[in-house]
């Protein structure tokens, strides 16, 4: 790909550049001051609010107790004249025989004054009699404080006069209350005294008035209401909406300040709790004033105040462009200049040469680049060089060398041996994937392989591979990942060898070992039983041992024809054969016996080397030679091993001691008997299979051999 099939990347002109840089300073200059001052005129209005809210809330307060006191003072004036009529009332229950009912009342009134009211407040706190009709019936008991003091008061004896307080359930006028006991302490006598003797009071005392001068003095209270302690408007005596009602109720019990924020809006309702109640008295006069904050005065002048700095901010921005747009020009004149040879350059032209300019900075930038471009040519003429001479250097390698690009898959190198081991010319194979080139079963393979090698950094198989021109082969391949100097994978590189002679001389020389080490067995067997005929003095026992020794000779006699014959077929490469037949074949072997000797695979298939019937034969010859006298039942059965497959060869003779069931497979450690399984073990390695000793001593032999998964097969 050359420098013009490379596509320009979207970017911006160098005056687009000066614009920007010159923009971002005044952007972030005007966003600066505009941020500080929001902050703090935020905090000077928060300030405000707060100390505003503040002196509200403490001048109330004080209000409400000045009005305490004055209400105190003249409690004193009146509480001689309230005893004095408390007493006539007494005099008038005992004369009526403790019968409220027979009590006249009216007469009462009359004699003290209109100003005055009469109540008889019984045991369960409710009023059974009363010159003031509107409250006959009502139960204290709604009220548990007062009741509570009503009761302390019925059970006492004396005068106990109330302060002046508002009505709690009336229209919220002055009002002054005494009680006494009867000297039975049935009932509570209770004297109220309201009217004109309380109107000069009202008319000085006006809370409203006063608690809404001080609140609107606050230019961000929206709206008040007052409460008593019953949570009831002090003006009328009815009760709020369900809502207000839960903060009243929590404000009372609590007794402090409840603050609640509205959702959605800049108001917030604070219920300043006032506490006017003397523990002396019934009475609690306490208010619960209701407060509504709005902050949206404070969030306008924000909003506008952010809408100056912005026209500000705009207008520094237009006259920043407009400088920007001058002075750009002028600066990327010259560089528009080298840009354009520099395209020139990278369009492969290295002799052309950077054009002359006449600024000094510009000057030292052109002989730079120029200086550059001569430093590329020797540097290119070098890297070719290279280039050239390593890829003869791998076309000499005796081993198969091929690469291929990781991003789309396609091939990109392969050598002179890949051509002959592969039989494939490098044209028919660059530039191609592996899915335009082989089997699916292949292609698998191969993808595996490459899957391994990203995780493990490396992938290693040995296996045989039907070769254009070759047969089977046996083909010992290296697969490793190339990565690129920014450690990402580049390239998925492979090399083959060709280990078909060297696994043939191997598998001879094993075969060779194992039909060596069996005929010098039987030799042994050969020449102990001739020196034994030698000590013989009867025909029949010198007969008995001829006969083993008869025994010996046929044994080795079959083990030659069999080696003769695995050299006329050929010892190349593992092929499907039937596991049964295979060990019929080595049955045949050997010499004849009375085991037991079972089987029943059907044409279970597995894909091993020639050397099948062998390994069977040298299992038969180690359970005949050390399985003892008890060896009456030899059995080869296969059972599944979750993917793999196990073929199980056990006997009941003499089994192999815990200790020994590894030494067996390992040349330099193997015990006396059962020889021959180290020789086996390599032999199954060829195809993957392997094989392990996993009986009980005491009942004999089990060998497993673990097949695994695609080399087993049930045509």
């Amino acid at each position: 790909m050359t420098p013009k099939d490379i596509p320009p990347k979207k970017s911006w002109s160098l005056s687009r550049y000066i614009l920007l840089f010159m923009l971002i300073p005044v952007i972030c200059i005007g966003v600066l001051l505009t941020a500080n001052d929001y902050v703090v005129t935020k905090n000077n209005f928060e300030d405000e609010a707060h100390y505003l809210q503040f002196q509200t809330e403490q001048n109330i307060g004080e209000a409400l107790h000045l009005t305490d006191t004055a209400e105190n003072i003249l409690d004193d004036s009146v509480n001689d004249r309230m005893q004095k009529g408390l007493v006539a009332v007494n005099d008038d229950y005992e004369r009526s025989g403790h019968n409220p009912a027979t009590m006249n009342l009216t007469g009462l009134k009359a004699g003290l004054g209109e100003d005055f009211d009469i109540y008889v407040i019984n045991e369960y706190g409710v009023i059974v009699a009363t010159t003031y009709m509107p409250e006959l019936g009502m139960d204290f008991r709604q009220i548990p404080y007062f009741y509570e003091y009503l009761t302390k008061i019925r059970n006492s004896q004396g005068f106990f006069p109330d302060r002046v307080v508002h009505e709690l359930l009336g229209a919220g006028q002055y009002r002054k209350f005494a009680y006494m006991p009867t000297a039975d302490h049935r009932y509570v006598l209770e004297l109220g005294l309201a009217g004109p003797s309380f109107d000069s009071m009202n008319a000085k005392l006006d809370e409203h008035k006063n608690i809404h001068n001080i609140v609107f003095a606050d230019p961000y209270v929206e709206q008040y209401r007052v409460f008593n302690s019953l949570g009831r408007y002090v003006s009328n005596g009815s009760r709020p909406e369900q809502e207000v009602r839960g903060y009243l109720d929590e404000t009372i019990s609590t007794r402090s300040t409840l603050e609640v924020s509205i959702p959605g809006s800049s108001r917030t309702i604070r219920y300043l709790f006032i506490e006017l109640k003397d523990e002396k008295y019934g009475s609690d006069p306490s208010r619960i004033v209701e407060i509504t904050y709005n902050t949206g005065m404070m969030e306008k002048s924000l909003n506008n105040l952010i809408l100056f700095h912005l026209l500000i901010s705009l207008s520094a921005i237009i006259l920043g462009c407009s400088l920007a747009f001058i002075v750009s020009g002028r600066l990327t004149r010259p560089v528009t200049s080298i840009v354009t040879d520099v395209e020139k350059i990278a369009a492969g032209d290295l002799d052309h040469r950077i054009g002359s300019s006449e600024v000094r900075e510009f000057q030292i930038l052109e002989q730079s680049i120029n200086s550059m471009v001569d430093s590329l040519k020797s540097a290119f003429l070098k890297v070719k060089d290279d280039e050239i001479f390593k890829q003869e250097m791998i076309d000499q390698l005796p081993v198969a060398v091929f690469m291929k690009n990781v991003d789309d898959g396609r091939y990109v190198y392969w050598n002179k041996a890949s051509e002959v081991l592969f039989g494939r010319p490098a044209g028919e194979i660059i530039g191609k994937t592996d899915r335009e080139l082989f089997s699916k079963g292949m292609v698998a393979f191969i993808e595996k392989e490459d899957c391994e090698a990203r995780l493990n950094r490396i992938a290693m198989s040995t296996r045989t591979v039907s070769l254009r021109g070759h047969g089977d082969r046996i083909i010992h391949m290296i697969i490793v990942p190339i990565f690129s100097s920014t450690k990402t994978e580049r390239f998925m590189l492979g090399i083959a060898e060709d280990l078909t002679e060297e696994a043939i001389h191997l598998k001879t020389n094993l075969l060779f070992s194992i039909t060596r080490h069996d005929i010098l067995d039987h030799l042994s067997v050969i020449m102990e039983s001739l020196e034994r005929a030698q000590l013989m003095t009867t025909p029949e026992a010198i007969q008995a041992f001829f006969d083993k020794t008869i025994i010996s000779v046929e044994l080795i006699r079959n083990q030659i024809s069999f080696m003769r014959s695995m050299q006329d077929r050929g010892i190349t490469s593992p092929k499907w054969q039937t596991v049964q037949q295979s060990f019929y074949n080595a049955v045949e072997q050997l010499p004849d016996n009375d085991v037991d000797i079972q089987v029943d695979l059907g044409d279970l298939e597995i894909f091993a080397d020639p050397f099948l019937p062998r390994i069977f034969l040298t299992l038969l010859l180690n359970s005949f030679n050390y399985g003892g006298k008890r060896l009456s039942h030899i059995r080869l059965y296969a059972e599944r091993d979750r993917e793999n497959l196990a073929l199980v060869y056990e006997d009941n003779g003499s089994g192999i001691p815990f200790s020994d069931k590894v030494k067996i497979f390992i040349f330099e450690e193997s015990p006396k008997t059962w020889q021959g399984l180290f020789l086996i073990r390599e032999l199954l390695t060829f195809t993957g299979i392997t094989i392990s000793e996993t009986g009980d001593p005491e009942t004999g032999v089990r060998f497993v051999l673990l097949i695994p998964p695609g080399k087993f097969r049930n045509p």
